[in-house]
């Protein structure tokens, strides 16, 4: 049996469940990741777009990944909250940013990207896997956390 996780933007445009386990999150401390949430860090959860049943019409808009890819950004044309991220438009693989869960609290990362670039005064679990930069294949490190 699986939990049903629910989730959303600030003002509830956007709305969205999971039907599925939640794999583990971890955070990424790079500068992209602090200006898109504002915060010291973002904490994201790889999964696939088709668990979400997603109601409301979210805008995407492209970046470029340190990798060089393309980043389609997904948010609520309303209230601005970034959902998740995708390498594609469609979405297939994507990253939820974990703060949009209505449940988040108990979430933890179980691994950490950029700590060269972490926020003064921030302290990480040293049982956790980090990366002073990223791992030259992120999807197979996101895999492996998930073991």
């Amino acid at each position: 049996m699986t939990d049903t996780h629910t989730g959303g933007c600030q003002c509830g445009a956007v709305r969205y469940s999971i039907g599925d386990t939640l794999p583990p999150a971890y955070a990424c401390h790079c500068g992209e990741c602090k200006k898109q949430s504002a915060s010291a860090f973002s904490m994201s959860i790889p999964m696939t777009y088709d668990v979400l049943t997603v109601t409301g019409s979210p805008e995407v808009f492209e970046t470029t990944a340190h990798s060089g890819k393309q980043k389609h950004n997904y948010f609520c044309g309303d209230c601005g909250t970034r959902l998740w991220h995708s390498g594609s438009n469609p979405p297939t693989a994507i990253t939820l940013k974990v703060g949009t869960l209505d449940g988040s609290a108990d979430i933890a990362p179980v691994g950490h990207l950029w700590v060269s670039k972490k926020q003064a005064g921030i302290t990480l679990d040293p049982q956790t896997d980090q990366h002073q930069t990223q791992p030259d294949d992120v999807s197979a490190w996101r895999n492996k956390l998930g073991q």
